[in-house]
């Protein structure tokens, strides 16, 4: 595993180089007819919408053990797409522009999806991507509150973001949107497309990231203090929001367009069908 200093903008390693490419977005594949593509909505540097440097954070991506991912999904490369769609939103992350996404860090206990995301999501450039241990291995929000411990303890003064991992249509732009208008004291959540699960909970500085994913999480995380952005964000980032558990999900992704690596293993997939 990589070593990551206190700076990410000093870093200079074979998988966490920070630089600004890519932060413009990412390769996509999106059918005819479906949209605006993903080079006509670039990421740009500057201030928040109050004209305020942007807030940094650290954004923490779950992933379980590929042989356990994706019960839901019904489908052949189960454990291929899980990593492939974790693979897409590290990088769609890290290129939502350093100046408002710090790092990642994807906390899993697989290596080989360790080794495979950081090293697809990092030759993309933008933000650091570093996988970290998950020490507590007892599900996904003791994950995340670890994660959030090493993020707090090592980069004091960032906020700390935790997201869904399986977000394959997801667009740098969107996820800078949904930071940008996240408060800058206490914590903030996006729900999922289905109105009721969580794709985003956001902590600033100095607040607790308190997840309380599972059923229901989205009016957990509300019942719980968390401010809403789902009203002020709402269709405006659809790839951010669409989360996928079912093949159904996977369908809607792919409407919006999914990521090279997604849209790789699906092909591969069709081919071998045919």
């Amino acid at each position: 595993m990589p070593a990551w200093s206190g700076d990410p903008h000093r870093h200079r390693g074979r998988v966490c180089h920070v630089t600004q490419e890519g932060v413009d977005g990412q390769p996509r594949t999106r059918p005819l007819g479906t949209g605006p593509s993903p080079e006509s909505r670039p990421v740009s540097y500057g201030r928040d919408v109050a004209g305020r440097l942007p807030q940094r954070w650290i954004v923490l991506l779950p992933l379980k053990r590929l042989g356990a991912a994706k019960s839901r999904l019904e489908h052949a490369d189960r454990a291929l797409l899980a990593l492939a769609m974790a693979t897409d939103t590290a990088t769609a992350v890290a290129a939502a522009g350093t100046d408002v996404v710090a790092g990642v860090l994807v906390v899993t206990n697989d290596p080989a999806a360790s080794a495979a995301v950081e090293a697809g999501a990092g030759a993309h450039g933008g933000a650091p991507v570093l996988a970290v241990p998950d020490l507590p291995d007892r599900g996904l929000n003791p994950a995340l509150r670890h994660g959030a411990r090493l993020a707090a303890g090592r980069w004091p003064g960032h906020g700390v973001a935790a997201m869904s991992a399986d977000l394959a249509a997801l667009r740098p732009g969107e996820l800078r949107a949904a930071l940008l208008a996240a408060p800058r004291s206490g914590r903030a959540v996006l729900a999922d497309a289905a109105g009721t699960g969580t794709v985003l909970l956001c902590a600033a500085p100095g607040s607790e990231l308190a997840p309380r994913f599972g059923v229901d999480s989205h009016a957990r995380h509300l019942r719980s203090g968390a401010v809403d952005l789902t009203g002020a964000l709402g269709a405006g980032v659809p790839g951010l929001r669409r989360d996928v558990d079912t093949v159904a999900d996977l369908a809607a992704a792919r409407l919006l367009g999914v990521g090279p690596a997604t849209s790789a293993v699906l092909g591969t997939a069709a081919a071998n069908a045919g």
